[in-house]
């Protein structure tokens, strides 16, 4: 039987995150911007997203697996450090390659496959902490629920932790085939469970029968406040545009009402649409937007680089949808938004956007989301931007962390108390 830990102790220890993004992603992901607060002080061991066999193949001559490759083939090099900070430090652990396996029916052939992938994740994990002499450690799955949802086979952290980011089964076809039904057997098994949205939170704790937490998303409050307060040049993809921008950041996927950026469009051909981040649209879509002469698209960018594109956006917009899939979202890019001082526009997809009222401009339906575009850029200035800031960096990453170890401790002397150990 373990040793009880008191929770200084506990706060002290390395934590494990499992994410359905690498560290290196073109794309901003709030597993990894937390790997980054808890890194300030403590050590962080980021596992990478497995690449499969096919995805190896596909990409082999490209710069993320190459700079990957022994720890893939070979599995020699798993460990990197990534960052170092005052009082901690963030590492990447890289598993060798993976069987594709999200193609395969519910069954006996995909438990048998997916389980050789746990003991190719988790083999990686124990080597990589057996290299730095760890002995103890939480492991915070971060939204990867296809990956350990039953870990106890194959670890034995101290703590575990297992967060809900998105409605799972509405994201695409393989996480609704596996993704849905391992989501609810990670919250069974792991000793703490969490979930961004409030919609989110109530739906799987009545779906799992066990409590899931809120635990909304945060942002870099002092990295997107240079936006307002730092100068700088624009960036070379939009330093040539002379209209009023109105931007958007993030993935341009089946969240977005395509409908209602047409009208944007079209309602402001005295405005430049400018829409940051990789593009789906055409899967989701038959409105062909590349028609439409005053939408820019930008490819994705490192999250150190979109502050220096909102210093330019006159007014940022988050055009989503309205269902069951958005409704449970609470969108990292909302504290980002507001930290950069921007005016943002949404629709009233979620309760969580809803909370926000106060500081943005709240759509009812398209027609109102095109009129505040206007009322949005008049009302910038110095000290709109200071309120806007001041409104997100009550939802800083670090203020998140802080909470965060409230829930732990909280779980951990629960689990003392009923003599888990």
């Amino acid at each position: 039987m373990k040793t009880a830990l008191g929770s200084n102790k506990l706060k002290e220890l390395p934590i494990v995150i499992l994410s359905m993004s690498r560290w290196d992603s073109p794309i901003s992901s709030a597993s990894w911007s937390l790997a980054k607060e808890f890194g300030k002080n403590n050590k962080v061991y980021y596992v990478d997203y497995p690449y499969t066999f096919s995805e190896w193949y596909r990409g082999r001559n490209s710069a993320p697996i190459q700079c990957r490759a022994q720890a893939l083939i070979k599995g020699d090099q798993q460990l990197r450090t990534i960052l170092t900070t005052r009082g901690g430090i963030v590492k990447c652990i890289t598993p060798r390659i993976v069987f594709p396996v999200n193609w395969l029916k519910k069954g006996w052939v995909y438990n048998v496959f997916s389980s050789f992938n746990n003991k190719i994740m988790s083999a990686a994990i124990r080597k990589s902490l057996a290299e730095d002499k760890v002995e103890e450690f939480i492991l915070f799955n971060s939204f990867n629920p296809t990956y350990l949802s039953n870990y106890r086979k194959y670890l034995s952290p101290r703590l575990s932790v297992y967060q809900s980011r998105d409605a799972i089964g509405a994201i695409n076809a393989y996480t609704r085939k596996h993704g849905s039904y391992r989501e609810i057997e990670a919250i069974r098994n792991y000793d703490l469970s969490i979930a961004t949205s409030q919609n989110l939170s109530k739906d799987l704790s009545r779906s799992s029968g066990v409590p899931v937490l809120l635990f909304p998303n945060g942002g870099d409050t002092e990295l997107f406040k240079i936006a307002w307060e730092m100068d700088g040049g624009a960036p070379a993809e939009i330093e040539n545009i002379k209209t009023p921008i109105i931007g958007y950041i993030g993935n341009i996927c089946q969240r977005i009402d395509y409908v209602l950026v047409k009208k944007i469009a079209e309602a402001h051909p005295d405005k430049t649409l400018v829409l940051l981040g990789p593009r789906e649209d055409k899967i989701h879509t038959e409105i062909d937007l590349d028609a439409l002469p005053n939408i820019v698209f930008i490819s994705p960018k490192k999250t150190e680089e979109l502050p220096m594109f909102l210093r330019y956006f006159d007014c940022a917009i988050i055009p989503f949808l309205i269902n069951d899939f958005t409704r449970s979202i609470y969108p990292l890019k909302i504290n980002e938004y507001l930290a950069s001082g921007r005016a943002v526009v949404t629709t009233d997809f979620s309760p969580d956007i809803s909370d926000f009222r106060k500081h943005i401009y709240l759509a009812g339906d398209h027609g109102q989301f095109v009129i505040m575009i206007d009322q949005a850029i008049r009302s910038n200035s110095k000290s709109a931007y200071q309120k806007r800031y001041q409104a997100a960096k009550s939802n800083s990453w670090e203020l998140r962390v802080e909470y965060f170890w409230k829930l732990a401790t909280n779980t951990y002397e629960a689990i003392l108390k009923n003599n888990s150990w």
